[in-house]
């Protein structure tokens, strides 16, 4: 999503009035201004429909396929309009699980309608369809550094309500003074409605911040009592009205990671700015969320931090939603649930590559011109990430022809994909360490170590690393990982290192 033109020129106000302790009225003001873009028209997820109710609807509508692929529709204005409208059909993939890379990669995906509706019966164990289920998904390509996977072994499983993991669930609300009263009871009272849908069994929390964090309800299974306990006139901001983005994420991992481990763990961040207060470090906050397994969902309201807020998402193997207005509140909240309870589970192995994996998955829905209906996601196992900070060390594997610092060609795409992450992040400054094992004299090792450093800082300005990013330095046989007692262990110590010394 973009800002409006007019948000464009209110968010730099925004952040001054913030940022230098002007009226908080003011700010409120012109958060309320800003306006979504004109396309804006989100879809959430209400209930759910089995395709073969939707072809029946499609029928009865007069509905027919063209010979472009796209449906059309004869009949008479009015519930004909109304059937087309139902019945458009859209595929998200709403998150992806890494967390069991390089053996599995997990998607969620879904199929819906433009009323809200998800699809049910095109996987087993609820596929009602003719034929093979696989017929209904026909694509999955997995691409990494410019090479694209086919992936024909996979598994696609329906998951709905009565059959889906359970959930230790945390609300993360901002109250800061940027929000104003109006909207902090907006918010409140969507997360109150939203408690009244939840599944008997799930664990719940909230969490709200200001300029500090806490747990307001702690983490519980008691239906009766989290309801009880999140009081939706209570919008005092803990420490003040200021933006703790991530200590409310922390809070927020923290009780989730409470729960059993039978329990699939997720949090909602809701925030309508950026972070200026937290004592806690982004990156400190998502590594406890891949420590903990706690996939993060953020809720990017008005002038947002976006950057910040989709990397939280995507880097948990959650979601980013943008929204602009506070009717939008209680059904992103509960689009969120609903997509915990209802999905169509994608298990594959994938290839390994370090670096941004994009997947597209596909549908085939030849009834309404579809074939296939496709959409995409993405994760990232890059060496490096936006949340590794100075001083972070990450371990290659390069080869170097035997007692020499030539690098086999079968570790170029390594040194590759080294490049496309200083192209992706252009102000970072790393070194480049050379270590070996211990055969052979102790000053011919540094020097071959260095070497090999230098090997490999000249290749990555080849593939168009500018020079003054890149440092060397050669350890030799000083920095062993593992005593060079055997061949495999020697194998480990002959390693290349990348730090990073700015960013």
């Amino acid at each position: 999503m973009r800002f409006s033109p007019v948000s464009l020129l209110l968010v730099p106000a925004l952040l001054s009035a913030i940022a230098l302790g002007g009226c908080p009225q003011h700010a409120v003001q012109l958060v309320e201004e800003i306006q979504p873009p004109p396309n804006y028209n989100p879809v959430w997820l209400t209930s759910a429909v089995s395709f073969d109710k939707m072809v029946e609807e499609m029928r009865k509508a007069g509905g027919m396929v063209s010979t472009s692929g796209v449906p059309t529709w004869s009949g008479t204005e009015g519930n004909d309009t109304v059937a087309a409208n139902r019945t458009s059909i859209a595929m998200d993939i709403r998150s992806v699980d890494d967390s069991r890379y390089p053996n599995e990669v997990e998607l969620r995906a879904f199929v819906y309608d433009t009323s809200g509706r998800f699809v049910m019966g095109l996987a087993p164990p609820y596929f009602s369809g003719t034929g093979n289920w696989r017929s209904r998904w026909p694509l999955l390509i997995d691409s990494c550094n410019g090479v694209a996977t086919p992936i024909t072994d996979f598994t696609v499983t329906e998951i709905r309500q009565d059959k889906r993991e359970p959930y230790a669930l945390a609300f993360v609300l901002d109250h800061s003074g940027s929000m104003g009263d109006r909207k902090i009871r907006a918010l409140r009272a969507a997360v109150s409605r939203v408690m009244r849908i939840i599944k008997p069994g799930d664990y719940v929390a909230a969490v709200k911040f200001g300029s500090r964090a806490r747990a307001e309800v702690p983490l519980t299974n008691d239906t009766a009592r989290y309801r009880r306990d999140f009081i939706e006139t209570d919008i005092e901001p803990p420490g003040g009205g200021g933006t703790a983005i991530y200590d409310g994420a922390t809070v927020g991992i923290q009780e989730v990671a409470k729960a059993p481990a039978t329990h699939k763990r997720a949090i909602i961040v809701f925030t309508d700015g950026f972070d200026g207060e937290s004592r806690t470090r982004i990156d400190s906050m998502h590594r406890l969320a891949r420590r903990e397994h706690v996939a993060i969902y953020t809720v990017a309201y008005g002038p947002a931090d976006l950057d910040v807020m989709r990397n939280m998402a995507e880097y948990s193997g959650g979601r980013m939603y943008r929204i602009y207005r506070t009717r939008e509140f209680v059904y992103v909240f509960a689009d969120i649930y609903r997509a915990l309870n209802n999905y169509y589970r994608i298990s594959y192995h994938p290839p390994e590559c370090d670096g941004v994996h994009t997947v597209t998955a596909g549908t085939s829905l030849p009834e309404f011109g579809f074939d296939p209906l496709m959409a995409r996601g993405t994760y990232d196992r890059s060496v490096f990430t936006p949340f590794d900070t100075i001083g972070s060390i990450a371990l290659v594997n390069i080869e170097f022809d035997y007692d020499k610092a030539t690098i086999r060609s079968v570790s170029l795409p390594r040194v590759q994909e080294m490049a496309a992450i200083m192209a992706r992040y252009p102000t970072l400054k790393m070194e480049v360490r050379g270590h070996t094992d211990d055969q052979g004299d102790e000053d011919y090792n540094q020097r071959l170590s260095e070497k090999r450093a230098r090997a490999v800082a000249d290749a990555l300005v080849e593939m168009g690393v500018a020079r003054n990013r890149l440092t060397v330095k050669g350890l030799g046989e000083s920095q062993p990982l593992a005593p060079n007692t055997s061949e495999e262990n020697r194998r480990r110590n002959r390693r290349t290192e990348f730090v990073i010394v700015s960013r």
